[in-house]
């Protein structure tokens, strides 16, 4: 099958999900979310398929939200709901998913685009990317069931300030709170992924997947309720005017002035 916003192939037993969307850097926008349901069902579904790499076209991993999207959702009165629980359901599928799921990331994730890479099994990083849980700078809350992992990651402490804050840090920060798993330079990212997914695309895949289940037991357990709390929680975020002021700043390339309200 194939996609408009995303490529989906199989190669020695991998299946390669590249979000390419490059012109917007990657959002993870509705048409993207679809089709990343679909792949991961396709690579669920396929025997051949035994381990997952999720990477990004262009520049970056991924840039998060679609800030034009958020502006049309409040031009046109589109409750966030709907799209709150499209993405939750790509966060279930990868943690569902009996086989390892690698995030191959670079240039930056942010946002929405940072949860995805953080619910998958594995992340190898390039050292100088850009990360950034940029909710709170749009008056927003994290989205993905961020936070559940993140805290079990880094710690309450460090959790709270990289979600309130909202500041950015580097793939080496990264590695050295232990969010990712292996950090690159740049032009040894795609050969790392691949020895790294050939050599779980060659293991037990039925173990791996028992041992993914325990984890998700140990590690992810009252995720579909964190997605349920987003959905309600971010409806409420999207509808004030932090918001739709943080919304406009951004388009207008100028800093946000929160009233808290």
């Amino acid at each position: 099958m194939s996609f408009n916003n995303i490529i989906l192939e199989n190669k020695d037993g991998i299946g390669f999900i590249t979000l390419n969307d490059p012109e917007n850097r990657n959002t993870v926008s509705g048409p993207i979310v679809g089709e990343l349901g679909q792949c991961l069902d396709e690579c669920n579904d396929d025997p051949n398929v035994r381990a997952i790499v999720i990477r990004g076209a262009g520049s970056v991993f991924s840039a998060g939200g679609n800030i034009k999207a958020m502006k049309e959702r409040l031009e046109k009165g589109i409750d966030y709901r709907a799209n709150m629980r499209n993405l939750g359901t790509i966060i279930v599928k990868i943690r569902n998913i009996r086989k390892p799921v690698i995030a191959s990331i670079h240039g930056a994730a942010a946002g929405a685009g940072l949860s995805l890479a953080l619910v998958c099994d594995f992340r190898i990083m390039v050292e100088d990317t850009k990360c950034v849980f940029a909710f709170v700078n749009l008056g927003l809350i994290p989205d993905c069931g961020a936070p559940l992992p993140l805290v079990k990651m880094v710690g309450a402490a460090r959790a709270t300030e990289l979600l309130m804050t909202g500041r950015m840090f580097t793939g080496k920060e990264a590695y050295d709170w232990g969010l990712v798993n292996q950090i690159v330079p740049h032009d040894q990212l795609e050969a790392a992924t691949m020895k790294f997914a050939k050599k779980l695309a060659q293991g037990p895949t039925v173990a791996y997947g028992m041992i993914k289940a325990m984890i998700n037991r140990n590690a992810f357990g009252g995720l579909e309720l964190e997605l349920d709390n987003e959905v309600e929680f971010q409806s409420l975020c999207a509808r004030t005017e932090d918001h739709i002021g943080a919304v406009d700043a951004f388009i207008e390339k100028r800093k946000p002035v929160f009233q808290g309200r």
